[in-house]
């Protein structure tokens, strides 16, 4: 049985090996553009994240194992021609490649949709790379559609 809780600084190592199969993934479609395992662990301390009263991680388990976690904030926009609005971004997702295509990802994407609307987010913000065509079914799925368009062009 998969079960949704809070994530806790003892499940920082899980998530970070998660974090690592989708960095592969991402590196693999984009290679000079991410960074190395051994990159990303100088540069981030997920303790912060979890410790944070900004921040949001939930973590899926399954006999007692994480095997997803969802991660994100709430933020006020503040715009010269939009509307103030609280907005939460979801920033990471990841499930362990062999507990995909069971609906984790949709668990995790409603759990913290249900956590960023107590805390008064009116809109969901996430940013996903084109490639990724299964975030991008898994979000429409979940009536995230885009509305926004990003460019990328290299210069160098």
């Amino acid at each position: 049985m998969y079960q949704i809780r809070k994530a806790y600084v003892t499940d920082v190592k899980r998530i970070k090996s998660l974090q690592f199969q989708i960095n592969a993934f991402h590196k693999e479609n984009l290679p000079d553009d991410f960074l190395s395992p051994e990159e990303i662990e100088k540069n981030i301390n997920l303790n912060e994240f979890i410790d944070s009263d900004n921040y949001i991680v939930l973590v899926v388990e399954h006999d007692n194992s994480v095997v997803g976690f969802v991660m994100g904030n709430v933020w006020e926009r503040k715009s010269w021609v939009l509307q103030r609005r609280q907005i939460a971004s979801l920033q990471q997702i990841a499930v362990d490649s062999a507990h995909q295509r069971k609906g984790l990802g949709k668990m995790l994407v409603e759990a913290f949709e249900q956590e960023v609307r107590q805390r008064g987010s009116e809109e969901l913000w996430l940013e996903v790379y084109a490639f990724n065509e299964n975030a991008i079914e898994l979000y429409k799925g979940q009536g995230i559609e885009p509305t926004l368009l990003f460019g990328q062009k290299k210069l160098t």
